[in-house]
């Protein structure tokens, strides 16, 4: 092992244990369960006895990643029960060791995932097992080292945390050796010494370059094996929500802050420790050095954030074309900060593509292409709010400038000025979402599912995505990166909770400078009436009710449905002629059901099928069928199914109204229907004008608590919707124009017996 010099003695006094406070709440139950086994050193200290010698709960380890800031399992702080997951003050930081130790209070800043019944937390508890803990007496810490690399395996591991000493209430110091290794957005897997009780929320950290990789969960089935959620999980929570993102941002800002402090000052600095290695720990004589990132990292800290993770990566990888290096794709990295968009630029450790570390001084030219780009882009927006974010900018953009200068390559040091000058968004991060979900061939009544990026295939077509123009053209190819897909099949009444994470994900990488991505839902026919217009990216937070991130989607965003079936069954002639027709336009509106605008939906001679297919198929190219209730079951179902046959790409119906006495507007609803489509002079404009039919109907009441208003329509403050709009209420837009698609769907087989879940022994 190449362990830096003194890095157990630097890391010990970053270390805490994580119990209950001296004179609070101990919700914990005794998790004793005798896992520790010798195979590490361990150093003793006490450090158990709460005030008046009481022995306080020990709950596990934990670190301190920035000044007031502790990071953990959220099952090491879950034993202090209801208290803690209601940001009481009731966590008890024992810092230092012997008589230098000392309790401070802590509360829960952020956990995931959070437990449904804090009392009866679960166990193992689900990935990614973290916690943030807001320490306000811990100002002047000593603070490990985050990694800003996306790829953080295969390496060379020490293992950190505190375990239970031999003597009753006290804590000895355990350290170990071991590899770790794993894939993209998994638990890392760890071999070597085994972890022991108390361990779980200590730090995994890289041996060669001192830096934290991950945080200690739990041991594994067989000796010697174990589990660590890695590092680059923090960044689910800006999947969990805007204050999640918030909370990551201070974090991390408050952390580049006080390592560039530190390493400006005397005595110990994990830059100035890495500076010691020099080429064993990674670290060039020349390139992007650790100064160089002390105070890169502290100006990122201080700039506006990143508006999402396609943003970081687009930058990069503008940067990475500019020194000729391949780009990485969307569905590889996932950075939520400027610190990580730079770890893609020197140190990438990414097995996927093949290449070797890039040579120092390549690696420089990239950064310092990078930063003049975050600089122009940051600058283009006009995003900064205070006086600090301003000098930050300025600051920047003298570093790069600084920077600049010393580059060995004079082509890439003459193009820097002209990069800082302006950033123009770059049409081959415009990418879309698809939400794709597998009909319940099995009969199951389960369903998988995939979220994945789409973009043409053609790098310069440009998707404004806002006003319609999205490139659909008939035939278009396009690509598809699969971000992620379901494991296991889950109820229809659980798909938007299980999609969330992979959507918010898919999103952010999507969200690029002015291009707001659309959704596309690919869906069996069985599922058109599933509400996802109105699911949300990321949980609805009651005290900011219009944040953008958890508005509905059909309320932000342009959503449509898409015809899974048609991925199977091909895409046939008549299909071809009127999907041409209605992009090209003008459209006319077509009944679904003939009799309904008429007599309704108690006719006493409804059309038969073969009938309403004859009809369908004889209407006008540019005809698009049109409905007032559901047309994933029942009569509209089966109408639904001959317009699909007939060859229609477009389609309009109400997803929550069925076909008996709930409504009693078929006819306006088909009028209204048929002015929109004479109004709307193509296809690709009707995305839009249904997102603005959504907003007109929005409904606010099950969030605001709000009442009916006189008309019974409902929204913000008691009052009606637009009633010139009601007719539109929960509308649906199948737009679905053929396309060759590059990537395929998850095939899957039919359901086998459960499968037990994976041993996971927490080492708290």
């Amino acid at each position: 092992m190449n362990a830096p010099t003194g890095l157990a003695d630097s890391v010990r006094a970053s270390v805490v244990r994580i119990g209950a406070p001296p004179e609070g709440y101990d919700g914990s139950s005794d998790s004793g369960d005798g896992l520790g086994r010798d195979r590490g050193r361990r150093d003793w200290s006490s450090g158990g006895a709460g005030a008046g010698g009481r022995r306080r709960a020990f709950w596990g380890s934990g670190f301190f990643v920035a000044p007031g800031w502790v990071l953990t399992c959220a099952h090491v702080v879950g034993k202090g029960a209801a208290p803690i997951w209601r940001g009481e003050r009731a966590i008890g930081i024992t810092v230092g060791d012997g008589a230098q130790s000392a309790v401070l209070q802590g509360e829960l800043a952020f956990g995931l995932p959070l437990p449904e019944d804090p009392q009866a937390p679960p166990s193992p508890w689900p990935f990614p097992d973290l916690a943030l803990v807001r320490v306000p007496d811990a100002g002047d810490v000593d603070c490990l080292w985050l990694s800003d690399r996306s790829v953080l395996t295969p390496a060379a591991i020490g293992l950190y945390g505190w375990a239970p000493a031999v003597e009753r209430g006290e804590q000895m110091f355990f350290t170990g050796l071991g590899k770790a290794t794993g894939v993209l957005g998994r638990p890392l897997m760890l071999s070597g010494d085994e972890l022991t009780e108390g361990c779980s929320g200590g730090p995994v950290l890289d041996q060669r370059r001192g830096t934290v990789l991950g945080v200690s969960k739990g041991t594994g089935r067989r000796p010697g094996t174990g589990l660590a959620t890695p590092i680059t999980a923090l960044r689910k929570l800006c999947d969990a929500g805007p204050r999640g993102a918030r909370v990551l941002h201070e974090v991390l800002s408050a952390h580049d802050r006080h390592h560039l402090a530190r390493y400006y000052g005397f005595g110990h600095s994990w830059y100035r420790q890495h500076a010691r290695l020099g080429p064993s720990g990674g670290e060039p004589a020349y390139g992007f050095t650790v100064d160089r990132r002390a105070e890169l990292y502290a100006l990122f800290a201080d700039v506006e954030p990143p508006t999402g993770a396609g943003q970081v990566l687009q930058l990069a990888n503008e940067a990475r074309n500019m020194v000729l290096r391949l780009p990485y794709t969307l569905r590889d990295h996932d950075p939520r900060s400027w610190r990580e968009g730079a770890g893609l630029l020197y140190d990438p450790r990414d097995a996927e593509t093949g290449e070797q570390e890039p040579s120092p001084d390549l690696a420089l030219e990239a950064v310092v292409l990078y930063a003049a780009k975050v600089t122009a882009a940051l600058t283009r927006a006009g995003t900064a709010r205070t006086a600090r974010s301003v000098r930050a900018l300025a600051e920047l953009r003298a570093w790069v400038e600084r920077t600049a200068r010393t580059l060995l390559n004079d082509v890439i040091r003459a193009q820097v000025p002209s990069v800082l000058e302006g950033h123009r968004p770059a049409s081959a991060a415009r990418a879309d979402v698809l939400v794709e979900i597998e009909p319940d061939i099995y009969g199951s009544g389960r369903h998988a599912w995939r979220v994945a990026l789409v973009r043409s295939a053609d790098k310069n077509e440009l998707r404004s995505g806002d006003d319609g123009e999205d490139g659909d053209a008939e035939g278009a190819e396009r690509e598809e990166f699969t971000v992620d897909q379901s494991r296991e099949e889950v109820p229809r009444s659980q798909l938007e909770e299980a999609v969330r994470s992979a959507l918010s994900q898919a999103l952010d990488l999507c969200d690029v400078d002015d291009h707001l991505a659309a959704v596309e839902f690919l869906l069996p026919r069985a599922l058109f009436d599933e509400p996802v217009d109105a699911w949300r990216a990321r949980p609805y937070d009651p005290a900011d009710p219009f944040n953008p991130h958890t508005l509905p989607l059909g309320q932000r965003r342009l959503v449509v449905v898409r015809d899974r079936s048609r991925r199977d069954h091909g895409f046939t002639p008549e299909y071809r002629t009127r999907a041409a027709a209605v992009l090209g336009g003008p459209m006319e509106a077509v009944p679904l059901r003939r009799e309904v605008p008429v007599a309704g939906h108690d006719a006493p001679a409804p059309e038969g099928g073969q009938a309403t297919y004859g009809r369908l198929m004889a209407a006008p190219p540019g005809a698009v069928p049109v409905y007032c209730a559901r047309a994933g079951s029942g009569p509209g179902a089966r109408a639904m199914a001959a317009a699909l046959g007939a060859g229609h790409a477009v389609a309009l119906w109400r997803h929550s109204l069925d076909g008996g006495h709930d409504h009693d507007d078929c006819a306006e609803f088909h009028e209204q229907a048929a002015a929109l489509l004479s109004e709307v002079r193509s296809a690709r404009q009707l995305p839009s004008h249904i997102r603005a039919l959504r907003n007109r109907n929005a409904d606010l009441t099950d969030d605001t608590g709000d009442t009916e208003g006189a008309d019974g329509a409902t929204g913000p403050d008691s009052t009606a919707i637009d009633p010139s709009a009601a007719w539109a209420r929960h509308i649906v837009l199948l737009y679905d124009p053929p396309h060759r698609s590059s990537g395929d769907g998850p095939l899957r087989e039919p359901p086998l017996m459960p499968r037990p879940p994976t041993a996971l022994r927490s080492t708290s």
